[in-house]
């Protein structure tokens, strides 16, 4: 597999970075322009972060644990463990910052100016435990992401230079400048019912929303397609597309879970499905007239608007919760994440390794899907270590470990072009830590970090219960 290019050198918890891309197949006489996809998948990931500093400081393996009060975007089952009625709040922020010199572009995705904050999270909720039957409600920023960027032209000039190899081919691209921001909120109710000593069940219902706002402009220096020359920057005359979505886009998802006492109040097992949200969102394209300094010309137009799917991959897995006595306890899960749903209902050609008929009609020459991504298996461990510090009480120390499954969209044939804009991701490991102060019995706070290649990132959460 491939390494990473700099454009993916960012926290992990990111969904994504999504633009419009030109894989562009060029004619010699300009007769018309060549079919573009109306998203760029090649950015389109999402990653998944358990909500609060606890999970998070756990590598994420929480389903079995999730016993407290953020079991209700995690495995609504374990609310039937809390005892009082409280609220809480939740507080995870990320960034990364990249500065790529002016003019150095070693790989078609490496970035100038690039500054994103990733994956902010924020979850409120308050919870109310009645008898058998425990309730919640919250609200949860599932990822925040904000970002610009722009890229100059990449070329690897042969001699002679094709139209096609300026435009799409061989590893050479048009520059450009992406404006993103991308927030998904889930709005939520969930109830939770213990069934005897052993046994609880519980369901999230959740209203969510996403906020998409994306204006990208694509650059092409007219003189590079005739006399091969290199480019002399991103310029409004060079303008060769402009994209734009602003879309509120709503959709409905759910969550069941369960948590059963394998050993009573010392070994725990959950499992927990969640069936996330697909939306449909539209993309405007707008293509100026173009003029080369041969006086070829590519006509001014405006396509249909073209819609494309953002699915939010389903996953569901099995988490273990051993207490190995009041100051140890070990997490495990065992995550599959189909990663899939993200390429479903969208348009898997790509006009990369398209051949042009004498006609001017662009086809696929093996008719086979372009791009693939792979379902995946995430691996989490946690440990939780309860210290004994003087005038301070038990100390909650902390540490996590998680793998995150290359899963990035990838070139599904040979191509060299396709394998260029579209590598395979390699896999990754992640290492956590935190630790929680308790105040008093009513007020607590955790807070933990996440370690990788690609950044770190802060987690805070507040519990306040009140008793009755």
């Amino acid at each position: 597999m491939t390494e990473d290019t700099p454009c993916t050198r960012r926290p992990h918890f990111q969904l994504l970075s999504l633009a419009p891309i030109l894989l562009i197949l060029v004619s010699q006489s300009w007769a018309q322009r060549p079919p573009t996809p109306p998203i760029n998948l090649n950015y389109l990931r999402v990653d998944f972060i358990q909500p609060g500093a606890r999970p998070a400081a756990l590598g994420g393996a929480f389903i079995g644990a999730a016993q407290d009060e953020t079991a209700a975007p995690v495995n609504p089952a374990g609310l039937v463990f809390l005892k009082s009625a409280g609220a809480s709040l939740h507080q995870r922020h990320a960034r990364s910052d990249f500065d790529e010199p002016s003019g150095s572009f070693e790989d078609p995705d490496a970035r100038a100016n690039f500054q994103t904050i990733n994956f902010n999270q924020t979850m409120a909720g308050i919870f109310v435990p009645l008898k058998r039957v425990t309730f919640a409600a919250f609200r949860n920023v599932a990822f925040d992401s904000r970002f610009n960027f722009e890229t100059g032209q990449f070329l690897t000039i042969p001699q002679p230079l094709t139209n096609r190899q300026v435009l799409a081919g061989s590893g050479n691209f048009p520059g450009k400048s992406v404006d993103l921001d991308l927030e998904m909120v889930n709005d939520g109710v969930a109830a939770a019912v213990k069934l005897n000593r052993r046994l609880s069940i519980g369901a999230t219902a959740k209203i969510s929303v996403m906020n998409f706002s994306l204006n990208e402009r694509t650059f092409l220096d007219p003189a590079v397609a005739h006399a091969g020359r290199l480019p002399q920057g991103n310029t409004a005359e060079t303008t060769y597309s402009i994209t734009t979505i602003e879309e509120r886009n709503v959709q409905p998802s759910f969550s069941f879970g369960f948590n059963s006492a394998l050993i009573v109040d010392k070994l725990f097992l959950g499992g927990v499905l969640n069936l996330n949200p697909t939306f449909k969102l539209t993309t405007n394209t707008f293509l100026p007239q173009f003029q080369f300094e041969t006086g070829e010309v590519l006509p001014k137009e405006s396509p249909p608007n073209r819609s494309f799917r953002m699915g939010i991959p389903d996953t569901y897995g099995l988490g273990l919760y051993y207490l190995v006595h009041n100051r140890l306890r070990f997490t495990f899960d065992l995550v599959q994440i189909e990663y899939t749903d993200l390429l479903t209902g969208n348009d898997l050609n790509l006009t990369a390794d398209d051949e042009l008929s004498p006609t001017g009609e662009f086809s696929d020459p093996d008719d086979m899907p372009d791009l693939t991504i792979d379902n995946a298996l995430e691996v989490r461990f946690g440990m939780e270590y309860l210290l004994k510090v003087p005038e301070l009480g038990l100390i909650p120390l902390r540490f996590g470990i998680h793998t995150v499954p290359g899963h990035r969209i990838y070139s599904a044939n040979d191509d060299p072009d396709l394998q260029r804009l579209f590598p395979r991701q390699r896999d990754r490991t992640q290492y956590t830590f935190g630790l929680g102060i308790v105040f008093s019995s009513y007020l607590k706070f955790d807070g933990s970090a996440d370690v990788s290649e690609y950044g770190l990132e802060f987690f805070g959460s507040t519990l306040v219960t009140i008793p009755f």
